[in-house]
């Protein structure tokens, strides 16, 4: 019960932080997230980027949801150096909640799989002050809840738009 509310609560964290849909939402020419995992091709259906105050430092929450049976979500919180410019690379730690990044594996609404990534890191290539977008590239690795051994390669993300909590 409380996995499958925690999965719930990721999911509609976009619609629960009052984004507006058009910044939830995205076609293959604005924003785009895309990684291998498990040996198969992820693209988000949808990304979010939102910066907010976490125990008084600036923080980044870059995700993204590819909807389907099941749904994947990536997600990770990421400390920033510099609350104006994103840019840098983040080594990923587990442990934490600073830099660091999950996969949740949703189907009909139940959490069937969780992978918390012990290592890799997030690298935001850029970021457009003028247009609020952050792109970049990242790779992780970490354990599922059975202690398999799961990879994200060749991740990429570009164009997602960031707004302020």
């Amino acid at each position: 019960m409380a996995v499958r509310r925690g999965a719930l609560l990721l999911l509609s964290l976009p619609f629960a932080l009052g984004l507006p849909l058009s910044l939830q939402r995205v076609s293959a020419e604005e924003a785009v997230m895309s990684a291998t995992f498990e040996g198969k091709p992820w693209t988000a259906s949808f990304t979010l980027a939102q910066t907010m105050q976490m125990g008084g430092k600036p923080v980044l929450n870059l995700s993204g949801t590819e909807q389907g049976s099941p749904t994947m979500t990536f997600n990770s919180m990421l400390v920033l150096k510099d609350p104006n410019d994103f840019a840098g690379t983040y080594p990923l730690k587990t442990g934490s909640s600073a830099n660091s990044a999950s996969f949740n594996i949703l189907d009909s609404g139940a959490m069937v799989g969780h992978v918390r990534f012990a290592s890799g890191e997030i690298v935001v290539d850029k970021y457009d002050p003028a247009a609020k977008t952050v792109s970049g590239h990242f790779s992780a690795s970490g354990k599922d809840e059975s202690g398999k051994r799961e990879d994200l390669i060749d991740g990429r993300f570009s164009g997602i738009p960031v707004t302020a909590q």
